[in-house]
């Protein structure tokens, strides 16, 4: 090396007159963060909503509460079970789990959640008491100290519609040690919170009281008073007894059915009137009992915006002598989490009813990840729950763009979209709601962009067209050959020009939208479970028995609804997306229910025996392109004489399997890895699934090798291209950095001012292999006063031409770590070509200190 102070002793001198001059503190280190450098950013930053802008810096003393949500012990074997135990014929079918059997079989261990609470406390945080089902952890703090545990900051953010919200600018940084276990932070931001899919509309001329015809009502049931009565017509709107005896509710009140000793949570984010529903009651002559839980200090006081008046209304009105909970909570991203983390913990309530939601995209990965996994909880406890599926039809985000509703679309909740019902004479004549002339709102439905298709929908019989042409598995990034979850699931009348009639506010109004139809379904559910055939069971997650049931007995069970469409657009933008039409659509689901007939089918397991059919996991499968395959799928059933139909998602393209015979036969085309899922069903409904990975290996070959040349720097500066004074020995450098082995290494940076550092050596990757590795082995130490990432050190691919193909990852001084450790990436995406690999460190001087970059041992592998 040349003469004078080396780098590294200017690093080492630069440092200790920088904390010498201004101290630690000065440096604005906290001491959280000091004693633990190996932090890991968990998530991202939030995206701010179109029309958003930033408008200074929150205040630091502002009250920030959050949730530290956790992982799951075993994710996979949460889904597993939440599935099993929904699923007709399964082993683990109905044996459902108390909270603290969950906790013990599913949630993080005691020690796993006690090192989360002490890395939250070293940094300066307070930590409440972990719920009950071991997966939140709550923190109460000012905006200032949240910045410094979590290394971000907060800005506030006014929204075109004038609100001022707030966001923090970094994704939440957290102990190495401990970031695994955390799946995300609620709480940091407010930039988008829950809505009501309910509509109250002026009725006063009753100028649409044509589209109402007063039929059928049901008898047995709460009968109302003729102030109701009378009032309805003028509404536009339905009485309780009216919309009951259009889906056929007269034979469970005919057996003495009217939900007794069944509890139905109510999810709110706002107040309602007690007068109001003591009004109510005293006009249908029920005293259904109903309690209120607060949640956060509650949703306030007052008569809200007739949500919560409309919910608990509609489940007297179907199910008086049901239990109604109604759970309240500010109406926050936090009070979502923590209100339906309370109903679930709870364990109390047997059916689950939510009217309140996000489009997809405005609710945030972290939203629907934390709800995801709350909901499988619920479906291993037994409870039912349903989500109104929007009011903005099949463009739910309010733009052009098509869209569905969360929690809807999640993979085990009930999604209920809207009907517009002319007559309640049974069977009820419906279309889908669509109000686009009105400007009013149309029934939500769709593709959703966050889950793939459960085995529910994938696995339906071809007659009930779940796949069908807008069927698609890019909106989610369905693996090839698989689908996207589709919504809703099931729907019921939803129109507010043929709604329900409640009290609210002092006098009788007409109501409508999603958030009437999917307390309805939650009443329907509550008659299901106290039925005779029930006996007060739970039937649980209700999508596998609500499917197993329409592919048995459609036509008995539901109500097909055939007509219109769900594209709410004035001009028809969306070319009538999504249209009605037989059995399963994306605006109507499978349809409304017959009360009649679909209980005891629910009751029985969704069909009309409760066989099991088991099939036969045939195990990891390899095969190569262009070679034929022949897999025999084998399956059992418990009952004697049963025919078994076979279908599969996931099959490599070329695949294809016999409905009949479950032979899986064909030639691969595309090499590449899925995952395959196979079910076999017998006439009575009842199936079995198995799930296994399909490997397609290219039919060409490959040698296996290293092709970096001087991989370990060895030969000192050969075959490499690098800056001066990169490629060093031990002997120039001791006794400050090291190899990793032997002794030659590269050491990037550490100056202590501006400085760029490269290194680069080019190769050509061959065609033929499957495994295509970079690997190396780096160590990071840094001296830089802050929490942000000032220096950074790029792995990058270049083409010939000098080309930035991929960045494989960026490092930077809060990378920093004792030691070296050995990172990898696969770079099959450029077999073929000659690419350049490309270490660049970037040393900027921005917080004060400095940071060296040193690589060892690295290497190209193909296999």
């Amino acid at each position: 090396m040349s003469e004078g102070m080396p780098k590294w002793a200017k690093s080492v001198a630069r440092v200790v007159l920088t904390v010498a001059l201004l101290g630690g503190a000065a440096l604005g280190i906290p001491s959280a963060m000091a004693a633990s450098a190996a932090s890991k950013r968990v998530g991202a930053a939030p995206r701010y909503p179109s029309g958003a802008r930033s408008v200074g810096a929150l205040s630091s003393s502002t009250k920030v509460p959050i949730l530290v949500a956790l992982n799951p012990r075993d994710p996979a074997a949460l889904a597993r079970y939440a599935a099993a135990v929904s699923q007709p014929g399964s082993s683990f079918y109905r044996q459902f789990l108390t909270v603290a059997q969950f906790r013990a079989r599913f949630a993080p261990t005691n020690q796993q959640i006690a090192a989360v609470e002490a890395s939250l406390r070293s940094r300066g945080l307070a930590p409440g008491a972990v719920t009950a089902n071991g997966l939140m952890i709550p923190v109460a703090a000012s905006a200032g100290r949240l910045s410094s545990a979590l290394g971000t900051s907060f800005e506030q953010v006014r929204l075109r519609s004038g609100r001022t919200a707030f966001a923090n600018t970094r994704a939440p940084q957290f102990d190495a040690s401990v970031a695994p276990l955390i799946q995300g932070v609620v709480g940091l931001d407010t930039l988008t919170h829950p809505h009501a899919l309910s509509l109250e509309l002026p009725h006063a001329s009753a100028k649409h009281s044509h589209l109402v015809a007063h039929a059928t009502a049901a008898t047995g049931g709460p009968q109302p008073c003729s102030a109701a009565s009378s009032a309805a017509p003028g509404q536009d709107a339905y009485t309780a007894n009216e919309i009951a005896g259009a889906y056929n509710f007269s034979s469970l009140y005919g057996a003495g059915d009217q939900g007794a000793g069944i509890k139905v949570a109510l999810f709110e984010l706002e107040p309602n009137s007690t007068s109001d529903v003591a009004a109510y009651q005293s006009c249908y002559g029920t005293s259904a009992t109903v309690t209120y839980t607060k949640v956060d200090g509650g949703a306030g006081s007052g008569y809200g915006e007739g949500e919560a008046a409309l919910d608990i209304e509609d489940v007297i009105g179907l199910a008086p002598q049901s239990t109604v909970d109604v759970y309240q909570a500010p109406n926050s991203n936090t009070g979502l989490i923590d209100n339906y983390t309370k109903i679930v913990d709870n364990d109390t309530d047997q059916v689950i009813s939510t009217s309140w939601g996000e489009c997809e995209s405005e609710s945030g990965s972290s939203i629907i990840s934390e709800e995801g996994t709350l909901f499988e909880q619920a479906a291993t406890q037994g409870q039912t729950i349903y989500a109104a599926a929007g009011d903005d039809g099949s463009s739910d985000c309010g733009t052009s763009a098509l869209a569905v509703d969360d929690p809807a679309s999640q993979p085990y909740v009930t999604g209920v979209g809207g009907l517009h019902m002319s007559t309640t004479s049974y069977p009820p004549t419906e279309s889908i709601w669509n109000d686009s002339s009105n400007d009013t709102g149309a029934g939500g439905g769709g593709v959703s962009i966050s889950h793939a298709m459960p085995s529910y929908q994938s696995g339906a019989p071809s007659s009930l067209n779940v796949i069908n042409s807008h069927s698609s598995g890019s909106q989610c990034g369905a693996p090839s050959g698989s689908y996207c979850r589709e919504v809703p699931d099931v729907s019921a009348d939803a129109d507010p020009y043929t709604g329900y009639l409640i009290y609210y506010e002092g006098s009788w109004v007409g109501i409508g939208g999603t958030s009437a139809a999917a307390p309805l379904w939650a009443a329907f559910t509550a008659l299901v479970d106290a039925s005779s055939t029930c006996a007060g069971k739970s039937i649980g997650f209700a999508n596998p028995l609500l499917y197993s049931a329409a592919a048995s007995a459609y036509s008995s069970d539901f109500t097909d609804v055939t007509s219109g469409n769900n594209d709410y657009t004035p001009d028809g933008y969306r070319g009538g997306l999504y249209p009605a039409g037989t059995a399963y659509d994306m605006a109507s689901g499978l349809g409304s229910p017959d009360g009649a007939t679909l209980p005891a089918t629910l009751c029985g397991g969704g069909g009309t025996t409760q066989n099991t059919v088991t099939v036969t996991n045939p195990g990891s499968q390899t095969s190569t392109v262009g070679t034929a395959v022949s897999l025999q799928i084998k399956a059992s059933d418990s009952a004697s004489g049963q025919t078994l139909t076979y279908s599969a998602t996931g099959l490599p393209a070329g695949l294809s399997i016999n409905s009949s015979s479950g032979l899986v036969s064909g030639t691969p085309t595309t090499a590449g890895s899925s995952n395959v899922t196979v079910t076999a069903k017998d006439t009575t409904g009842a199936s079995g699934s198995a799930s296994f990975t399909w490997t397609v290996n290219s039919a060409a070959t490959c040698t296996a090798k290293q092709l970096l040349g001087n991989p370990g720097f060895e030969s000192g500066n050969t075959v490499w291209s690098a800056t001066a004074d990169v490629i060093l020995n031990n002997s120039e450098t001791e006794p400050y950095e090291q190899s990793h082995s032997g002794s030659w290494f590269a050491w990037l940076d550490g100056y202590g001012t501006p400085h760029t550092d490269t290194v680069a050596q080019t190769v050509t990757l061959p065609t033929g292999c499957q495994n295509y590795t970079l690997s190396f082995w780096k160590h990071i130490d840094t001296s830089e006063a802050t929490s942000s990432a000032v220096d950074t050190l790029k792995v990058q691919l270049l083409n010939s031409s000098g080309t930035v193909l991929t960045t494989l990852a960026t490092f930077s001084n809060l990378n920093a770590a004792s030691g070296y450790q050995q990172a990898s990436y696969s770079i099959a995406g450029y077999a073929g070509q000659k690419v350049t690999l490309k270490f660049t460190g970037t040393e900027t001087d921005k917080g004060l200190g400095t940071t060296d970059f040193t690589l060892d041992d690295a290497a190209i592998n193909v296999s």
